[in-house]
């Protein structure tokens, strides 16, 4: 039997600020001269936890925020912390935004700069500059279907801006994901007449636990806002850790195996045909994928029963340093981002199970002639 791997790479939908969209944000009943808060999404009406891998804020939902003004008369500048560790929490449906002891606009500064963590769980264990944003996370372990963890772009509110200073009005903050999100899809081929059944699933070796860090350059354009002020992400791994999960672990619940593969696939069929789900929406760490003795890799046990005929079982591994992004009958195109998972994309991988019956052809050889064989009798 032979099997195909397939990758299709998109980048996660970051939470978006782009001046095309315009959003209402509902920012709380504030003192005059209050510093307030918000965030772009593209849905602020729910009235439950954000989901995990989602863009949409939702009541109870968090962030960590730091942040400093800058007085630059008299000279040298004089930089002094606002916002350390101060936990904004969303309520109410369309959301709103509030935290307690209220900070207010200073009218004689230059500048205020802003950085911000969610949820802020992250952030109040992590170590944070204030005045530069820079972050060293704890330890953080990955479950699969927890651990989205947003990083807003670096906000500059100059003096005599409209409309915070003057107006006073909210800060728009605009996070990304710094993590990586990944389905699993599984489908075959129209050579297989028989049903085949998917009956286990895994991933394993995966990088499960480490720390992130961000510097203080804050110019990266790697996220879908493309901003040139989002954080700039190393996510760091002691030792690779040995991670495992299912098609239980992902957002949402447990995957239900297909017991009859769909997605009917043509080789080189460029619509890449639908098939199954075998993992939805699993948060998992940023990293190499490896070609060694720690190699992540995919574990799939599937049967193929024809019409009337015995149930066979296969089990196969699939390192995912293998997967590329082509389409076709052969795995050496082009890998996966270089053999990673970067900060703030979704990666969909197909694997594709194409399967051929072995049949008989049937000749017979013809009889060996031999000599003729004489006797006279007299």
């Amino acid at each position: 039997m032979r099997m195909k791997k397939f990758l299709i790479l998109a980048a996660t939908v970051a939470l978006s600020a782009a001046c095309s969209h315009n959003y209402e944000v509902t920012p709380v009943v504030k003192d005059a001269g209050q510093i307030a808060f918000g965030s772009w999404a593209d849905n602020l009406t729910r009235a439950e936890a954000r989901v995990q891998g989602t863009n949409d804020w939702l009541a109870g939902d968090t962030f960590a925020v730091y942040g400093a003004k800058t007085d630059t008369d008299p000279d040298p500048d004089v930089t002094t912390t606002v916002f350390d560790d101060v936990v904004v929490t969303a309520s109410g449906s369309p959301v709103t935004w509030d935290y307690e002891n209220h900070r207010f606009w200073d009218l004689n500064c230059e500048s205020y700069t802003f950085y911000a963590i969610s949820p802020s769980a992250v952030g109040t264990a992590a170590t944070v500059t204030p005045a530069t944003g820079e972050i060293t996370s704890a330890s953080i372990t990955f479950a699969g279907n927890d651990n989205d963890i947003l990083v807003a772009d670096k906000k500059v509110v100059l003096k005599g801006s409209e409309p915070y200073f003057n107006n006073f009005g909210t800060v728009p903050l605009t996070f990304n994901h710094i993590a990586s999100l990944f389905d699993l899809i599984v489908k075959k081929t129209n050579t297989i007449t028989a049903t085949v059944a998917v009956t286990a699933v895994s991933l394993t070796n995966m990088d499960a636990t480490g720390t992130f860090s961000v510097s203080d350059a804050y110019n990266s354009t790697a996220y879908n806002g493309a901003s040139g002020l989002a954080p700039v992400v190393t996510w760091n791994v002691p030792t690779p850790a040995t991670g495992t999960y299912t098609n239980a672990s992902g957002v949402g619940g447990t995957v239900t195996l297909p017991t009859d593969v769909t997605g009917v696939a043509t080789i080189d069929d460029s619509t890449k045909a639908a098939g199954d789900t075998l993992i939805r929406k699993l948060v998992i760490m940023p990293q190499t994928l490896r070609n060694d003795a720690n190699v992540q890799t995919l574990n799939i046990t599937y049967t193929i029963q024809p019409t009337g005929g015995d149930l066979t079982t296969n089990t196969v591994a699939i390192p995912l340093y293998d997967f590329d992004i082509s389409h076709d009958t052969a795995n050496d195109g082009t890998a996966v981002d270089t053999h990673k998972f970067l900060t703030g994309k979704h990666y969909t991988f197909y694997v594709t199970l194409d399967a051929h019956a072995i049949m008989f052809t049937a000749t017979i050889n013809d009889w060996t002639a031999q000599p003729g064989y004489y006797y006279l009798m007299n």
